[in-house]
């Protein structure tokens, strides 16, 4: 009897400690991970927002050295690159008369004087950034030997919409941003009166006197469009949107492990940037940077830093 009783009040224990340890691990195995997610804080930043135009290098002086007389080139000793002073002999020539002295100076060396080479000389200084000639080739009076353009001039053209002139004008502070991402910080000079009909943009002019740089170089120019002292800011890839950008959210950290959706309006924006409507978010909030694309509201997460 005693053995039944024992037996019969054991059974149910079982049975409970057994559905207690399978609850335990049923919770257990459904409890999800936390994904591991890289933050910031939101900051107040001076935030300035920028209208970016093609550009060119050119040169606006440019002379030629031509020929002053018919002949053949003598001596010719200067190549592309090279500089050149204005008066400098440039070359030589020879005319058909000279080799045609050559056997009467035999008879009369008085003739001598005129078979002297003829000289070329420059008529401007500058480098050298063209040349169509070389030695003994044949020339004819007014023929262009060379070009030479002026450091001094190098200028870059702008091209800006029309619908931008409220924005750039002449004394208009910009950036010049080359290929290998040097910038330049410069003034707007000057301006050509004409609009591209095809593309409606006006040519504005930036001087660069001192700088050495090549011509038809493309460059990007960067003025400032629009700007915002102490603006609460977050970074570009802080931001996300819906596919027809009409809604923008970040995921904002709370309880240091929970994401929330936080909806936010972007305002400014540049390279790395973008300014917050003041709203729900203030300064030093915590917001993810990596990790939240299409992650879904109340999300457990692990801050990688």
């Amino acid at each position: 009897m005693t053995g039944k009783l024992i037996k019969s009040i054991y059974i149910p224990v079982f049975i409970m400690f057994f559905l207690a340890c399978k609850n335990k691990v049923e919770t257990t195995s459904g409890k999800k991970a936390a994904i591991t997610v890289e933050t910031t804080l939101v900051q107040q930043s001076d935030i300035k927002e920028y209208l970016t135009f093609n550009g060119v290098s050119k040169y606006q002086k440019k002379e030629n050295i031509r020929a002053n007389v018919t002949g053949y080139i003598s001596r010719m000793n200067f190549k592309i690159g090279d500089r050149i002073n204005k008066g400098q002999l440039f070359a030589s020539v020879r005319t058909k008369e000279q080799d045609a002295l050559k056997d009467a100076v035999k008879i009369d060396s008085s003739l001598s004087k005129f078979i002297s080479p003829i000289v070329i000389r420059s008529n401007v200084s500058g480098v050298i950034s063209e040349l169509k000639i070389t030695s003994n080739d044949y020339i004819a009076e007014g023929d262009i030997l060379a070009s030479v353009v002026q450091p001094k001039s190098l200028v870059i053209q702008v091209n800006v919409p029309y619908e931008y002139e409220d924005y750039v004008s002449i004394g208009t502070l910009c950036e010049i941003v080359l290929q290998n991402e040097e910038t330049i910080i410069a003034k707007i000079t000057g301006s050509l009166p004409t609009i591209d009909p095809v593309a409606q943009a006006q040519i504005f002019l930036i001087a660069l006197p001192d700088t050495d740089l090549p011509e038809n170089l493309n460059v990007q120019v960067r003025t400032v469009y629009r700007e915002a002292v102490n603006a609460l800011s977050i970074p570009n890839s802080a931001l996300q949107t819906n596919e027809l950008l009409t809604e923008y959210w970040v995921m904002k950290v709370v309880q240091d492990s929970l994401a929330i959706k936080q909806k936010v309006i972007p305002m400014l924006r540049n390279d790395s940037l973008v300014q917050i409507a003041p709203g729900l978010l203030k300064v030093n909030d915590i917001i993810i940077t990596e990790g939240a694309y299409q992650m879904q509201d109340s999300t457990i997460v692990s801050k990688s830093n």
